[in-house]
């Protein structure tokens, strides 16, 4: 019978010393956790009172876990009772054993350990009984997560009635130490058996091994009827009894079909070399029985054959393995198994999940027709399944290798008719050659443009797009060379324009990408004014304007851009005087208005950009009775966007209302997700508005609610780039959201994790500015990173590494002002970057270098009287530094006279640009002779 009655027990309850933490609190508390368990292991364990010397509030629940790690600690090292230990005391008197007792339990010996705890056989005293005590690691504690999973294996196992599955008896709690019992297996692991046959050199039954291998499916069949899915079938998880009996143990990572919040898409869980390609993927959601099928199938061939299907031990390169590459064929590694058995163990590895059994049961079934000898369902896969096998395996470089082909086709294709067109000119059958001319353009479209389309959701096929939309653009040319009339053909040039210019413009090559869109804006125009009533050129054109604007906004050409906006939104309006329904049309309007916006928003525009987004929503607004599914799908993503725009506009100045837009925007994101689970796309938007609604909630003071929707944007982001690593946006997006949950960490004080987290953001930012050293954003974005680490550098005392942080904030920056001088954030970026730069030097003594400094910090802003009047402050307050002999030692440039002349010459220049200070700043000693004669004179 199994017993879950243990008083006030609740695994999801976390223990009250911790409950009130702070996330920085806990990863201070795991450090000196850690810290204590080092000197522990060493045997000169760390006075708990110096640990907590700075940090007195850690000091209560340090001391609660020293208690449980002590008992830990003393359970591995030979179960010497802990000092003082009533329990212990009348152990030795009696002359009894002296085991750490847990609750109803005595520990007597360890007998096996893996990543979710330690096993020990055990006395139960009450019933006399030995079982087996499973140990949940201390260190867990401090994550939910995984006392989620501890719990989650008794749970599942507790309610499995199978004579194959261990049954667990109880569940309990003592000093901290979480644990578990169930009964005692006499006999060794799969794994102990495996490592055996390996030492002594000798095969296993083939028989045998079957024959274990249906009693494990039939017990995982019961476990997946009931709906548990292991999720960790591997050898040393199955057990073999002296008696002969198989038992499945060990359910840590079973996940129960009904529970699906336990672990998130993403998660990657299992040991690395018995996990399904789904697991590997970390796709959680769509795994079920089968991947508990795929992991007994790798199972049985390691048994079979003493050594595993994929051999990386338990490195990431193993991952890689199992999504790209085959195992080698079972009779390769052992020629004596039958031709049928090698075919149902492959059937269970297929990695296409869809391809393997559809249950556990359907697997015992066709092993037990093997040792039957009948016919099995499994068969071995044709020519055509391992060529798609092989396809899928190799995304990357089969994109390559059809592209290529595709260039080569596509130049067969217009050679031939080009040879075709001129043998007919010659003759004179004007009317063949026409139609080889189309012929070509027909495939030149079909093998070029639309297969680039489809290599879009490859990102690691970006070269390979671009090369082939060039190829392909390059044969629209030498047939517009020819027929230049061709309007159909003419339009084909200008989408293919725009198809490169905005691929160009996703890379960051902004003047590449503002060189094809405007090819494409011409012809459009061209055409429209040759075809004034056909609207599907003018909405076409209306999409080259947003298009080119885009990468005029992205280049830092904001006033060019704004023209493109203003005319994408004249041409959109039109449109939708002419039908108002059309939803694509409304689409691009409400985008293009959106756009603007952010345009408006970035050149200190506010309440224009508002009430354009306003406008925006008003387009894009969702009637549902006049809408098809696939338009309402289209519109229902612009308004997210644009309520996420909103959101991120007003996020500093009205967060209320900033919440409240991110809010609406998740919501029409989430239920776009809901219909399509696979759309990177839209994961991707969603991450973006949880950093909106992470700065509304910080600019509201709302600090651990920003620092929740940031760490939850970052959670996403970091699935997607896990899957695509070579997607620009993923990388920009994750440096910006570590980056925003830095400064959320530090507004909280917490100093060293709000580091990490800039240390994550530069670990993205930098690979971009490498790889994109024009793109002014992405520079001006990696000096705004170093900026904030100098920040919590300094607050962490840790000076000579803030000034160096500050140094490369304004080496990026300035790259980034020079390539986009229109742009005025970066200006004031730069200002703020020399600003502390000058500051640090002063206090560290080296005011001639701290001079410099504020030089170039003036000279940004000569036309700016506030901002010079600031400048001559800095080099006053320089002044009092030297006059003090605060400065370095040694021979100085700049003497205080030097700072005082300065000060005096910005304040002139200040007052130049229109500076009117009032009348007692010019009672300052320095500047009383620059006091304007203010005296009257009669006529």
């Amino acid at each position: 019978m199994n017993d879950f009655s243990v008083s006030g027990f609740d695994l999801s309850v976390e223990p009250s010393a911790t409950r009130n933490l702070t996330d920085g609190q806990r990863d201070r508390l795991a450090v000196l956790l850690d810290e204590y368990l080092v000197g522990l292991e060493r045997g000169t364990p760390p006075n708990v009172a110096d640990l907590v010397a700075d940090d007195p509030e850690l000091a209560e629940p340090l001391t609660n876990y020293v208690h449980g790690l002590e008992d830990l600690h003393q359970v591995a090292a030979g179960f010497a009772p802990r000092s003082g230990d009533q329990d212990a005391g009348r152990a030795s008197e009696t002359g009894e054993t002296s085991h750490t007792v847990l609750g109803d339990f005595e520990l007597i010996e360890e007998v096996g350990r893996g990543g979710m705890g330690v096993v020990y056989r055990a006395q139960q005293r009450s019933l006399d009984r030995t079982v087996a005590i499973k140990l949940l690691p201390f260190a867990a504690v401090l994550d939910s997560r995984q006392i989620t999973r501890f719990r989650n294996e008794a749970q599942a196992a507790a309610q499995l009635q199978h004579p194959n599955i261990v049954p667990v008896y109880t569940v309990g709690v003592d000093r901290g130490v979480h644990y578990y019992a169930m009964q005692f297996i006499e006999g060794q692991s799969f794994a102990e058996s495996i490592a055996s046959h390996v030492s002594n050199q000798s095969l296993p039954e083939i028989e045998t091994c079957v024959r274990q291998g249906i009693a494990v499916a039939g017990a995982l069949h019961a476990a997946h009827e009931t709906g548990v899915v292991h999720r960790d079938i591997k050898p040393s998880n199955l057990l073999l009894g002296n008696d002969g009996q198989v038992w499945v143990t060990d359910f840590g990572l079973a996940r129960c079909q009904t529970d699906v919040t336990m672990t998130r898409t993403g998660d990657i869980v299992g040991t690395m070399k018995y996990m399904s390609p789904e697991q590997a993927r970390g796709e959680s959601a769509i795994v079920d029985g089968r991947t508990d099928v795929y992991s007994l199938g790798v199972t049985l061939y390691e048994m079979l054959c003493l050594r595993p299907a994929f051999d990386g031990g338990e490195t990431p390169v193993v991952l890689r393995q199992i999504e790209e590459l085959s195992p080698t064929p079972l009779r390769s590694n052992r020629p004596d198994v039958p031709n049928s058995l090698e075919t149902v163990i492959a059937k269970a590895m297929s990695k296409n999940r869809d391809s393997r059994y559809d249950t556990a049961l359907e697997f015992a079934e066709d092993l037990q027709r093997v040792l039957d000898g009948t016919p099995t369902i499994a068969r071995n896969p044709t020519f055509l399944d391992r060529a798609a096998q092989w396809a899928v395996a190799r995304k990357r470089a089969v994109a390559a290798g059809v592209a290529f082909g595709l260039v080569l086709l596509i130049g067969l294709a217009v050679s031939i008719a080009l040879i075709a067109a001129a043998k007919q000119e010659s003759d004179r059958n004007a009317i063949l050659a026409k139609r080889s001319s189309q012929l070509a353009r027909t495939t030149v479209d079909e093998l070029g443009a639309k297969m680039a389309e489809l290599l879009a959701d490859i990102p690691e096929a970006e070269s390979v797009r671009r090369q082939l939309l060039q190829e392909t653009l390059a044969y629209y040319q030498s047939f517009a060379d020819q027929v230049d009339d061709d309007p159909q053909l003419i339009k084909d040039l200008a989408v293919t324009y725009g198809k490169i210019g905005s691929l160009q413009n996703e890379i960051g090559s902004s003047e590449q990408a503002i060189e094809a869109l405007s090819e494409s804006r011409i012809l459009f125009t061209r055409l429209v004014e040759e075809h004034p009533g056909d609207w599907d050129l003018v909405h076409q054109l209306a999409t080259s304007e947003n298009n080119l604007a885009l990468a005029l906004d992205r280049a830092g050409r904001y006033k060019a851009a704004e023209e493109h906006y203003q005319s994408a939104i004249e041409i959109g309006e039109l449109l939708i005087q002419s039908d108002r329904e059309n939803a694509e049309w409304r689409t691009g309007l409400s985008l293009a208005f959106g756009n603007y916006a952010l345009l408006l928003g970035k050149t200190r525009r506010s309440e224009e950009s508002e009430r354009m987004l306003e406008q925006s929503l008003l387009i894009a607004a969702i009637d549902e009775d006049k809408n098809s599914p696939d338009n309402e799908d289209k519109l229902q993503r612009q308004l997210a966007s644009t309520y996420q725009n909103l959101s991120g506009l007003l996020a500093e100045h009205s967060p209320k209302k900033s919440i409240e837009y991110a809010r609406e925007a998740l919501r029409y994101q989430m239920d776009a997700l809901a219909r399509n689970e696979n759309d990177s796309q839209l994961a991707s938007q969603v991450g973006l508005t949880l950093n909106s609604l992470g700065a509304a909630q910080a600019a509201l003071g709302d600090s651990e609610g920003a620092i929740f929707s940031y760490r939850q944007a970052a959670d996403i982001q970091r699935q997607l780039y896990d899957r695509q690593p070579y997607a620009m946006t993923h990388q920009r997006d994750l440096a910006v959201t570590e980056n925003n949950l830095g400064l959320a960490l530090a507004a909280e004080g917490q100093y060293e994790p709000a580091r990490h987290a800039f240390d994550q953001a530069l670990q993205f930012q930098q690979t971009l500015a490498t790889e994109f050293a024009d793109d002014a954003e992405i520079q001006s974005t990696l000096g705004g990173i170093y900026n904030n680490l100098g920040f919590v550098q300094e607050k962490l005392s840790d000076l000579p590494e803030a000034l160096r942080s500050y140094r490369m904030a304004v080496q990026y920056q300035q790259a980034a002002h020079k390539a986009a001088d229109e742009v005025p954030r970066y200006r004031e970026f730069l200002s703020k970057h020399f600003f502390n730069c000058a500051r640090l030097l002063r206090e560290d003594g080296q005011t001639d270098e701290s001079i410099k400094f504020t030089l170039q910090r003036r000279d940004l802003w000569l036309s700016d009287p506030s901002r010079l009047s600031g400048v001559a402050d800095e080099f006053l307050t320089t002044a009092t530094v030297i006059s003090l002999n605060k400065s370095s030692p040694g021979k100085i440039t700049y003497s205080r006279d030097d700072c005082v002349r300065l000060a005096r010459e910005t304040i002139t220049k200040a007052i130049g640009a229109g500076f009117d200070p009032p009348d007692e700043f010019f009672d300052r000693p320095e500047y009383q002779d620059l006091r304007p004669n203010t005296s009257l004179q009669g006529i």
